[in-house]
């Protein structure tokens, strides 16, 4: 059983994530630290005890983490996640439930004590790890595995170049991949764009009902206007919860090796530039970057695990949005 330790901004799709990863019988949630990103770092965990909440694990330890990139203002991605950052649905918890340990203390207090070392999901902006580092540059070598959401090979989500989570605080990213982690395992975006929720899978949701499906349709609205508004897709990607998918599933995605440099001023600002070793053999890899993902998959292990049981209806709808084995 893998012990897990997720940093997070949530957001809507990392709201998803978090469930994702409280329902399944593979990893142990020991910590939820936080960092701002998608909303404040207020707002941000104020969502984050709302999940745990709502799945009835308010057990698992919460941290606050960094309030702020490390050297740039804020960038919220309100538009896409609704003011509150749970899209304005009225679920946010008023009174979180936190831990009075911040996340860089944690986060070097567990590596510490881990003697295989710890697994990480990132799902925001890099900004605690990197202020980990700084703290003690020995810290990645105390990470077993570092999975990321975040960045892309090919075209960002703010700008041609740059996806949010790298964009919000690229001196961050640029610390934590230039820190000797072991392989750091990216999925971004050129991955997260092959797992969209169709229309079908929200309704599907909304049908199956219960606390859960109430949630994910309510929240997921303003997402969705979101995608319509700026790109005329019905629809939205799961970023977060494809992440947490790939680090209980390692069939789900195909990565290749690469170095990974971040550009942090000018026209690619933010950019993940990514030197894939099979081509440029004079790189040494310090990532995996996703590319290719099987879909129908994703979709049966992230429905699967928050209605384990309605696997029949799930399969029929599935059958209809995404066929075995298809992308979007």
């Amino acid at each position: 059983m893998e012990h897990l330790i997720i940093d997070c901004d949530p957001g809507v799709d990392d709201a998803l994530a978090l469930m994702m990863a409280l329902a399944s019988d593979q990893v142990v949630v020991d910590r939820i630290t936080t960092v701002d990103g998608n909303v404040g770092l207020d707002h941000v965990v104020r969502n984050a005890a709302t999940v745990l909440e709502l799945c009835g694990r308010s057990d698992i330890p919460l941290h606050r983490g960094a309030d702020r990139p490390l050297s740039r203002e804020p960038m919220p991605a309100s538009r896409a996640h609704g003011g509150d950052g749970l899209g304005d649905a009225g679920y946010a918890t008023d009174q979180p439930r936190e831990d009075p340990r911040g996340a860089v203390e944690v986060l070097l207090e567990e590596s510490a004590a881990a003697p295989d070392g710890i697994t990480i999901l990132a799902l925001g902006p890099l900004t605690n790890l990197a202020l980990a580092v700084r703290q003690d540059p020995t810290f990645p070598q105390r990470v077993r595995r570092l999975v990321m959401m975040g960045g892309a090979e090919f075209t960002g989500n703010v700008t041609p170049s740059a996806e949010f989570n790298i964009l919000h605080d690229p001196e961050a990213a640029e610390v934590v991949f230039a820190a000797g982690f072991p392989p750091i395992e990216m999925i971004g975006l050129d991955a997260t764009r092959q797992v969209f929720m169709s229309p079908g899978i929200r309704e599907l949701v909304r049908q199956l009902g219960g606390t859960t499906g109430r949630f994910i349709h309510d929240v997921t609205e303003a997402y969705v206007d979101h995608y319509w508004r700026k790109y005329r897709e019905v629809g939205a990607e799961l970023c977060d919860p494809l992440a947490f998918a790939h680090l209980i599933d390692p069939d789900l995605i195909d990565l290749v090796p690469a170095r990974v440099e971040i550009a942090t001023s000018g026209v690619c600002d933010g950019r993940t530039v990514v030197w894939r070793t099979a081509r440029y053999r004079d790189q040494e890899a310090n990532a995996l970057v996703a590319t290719s993902v099987d879909a129908r998959r994703f979709f049966d292990a992230l429905l699967g695990s928050l209605f384990p049981e309605h696997t029949a209806e799930i399969a029929h709808v599935l059958d209809r949005e995404l066929p075995l084995g298809g992308t979007r």
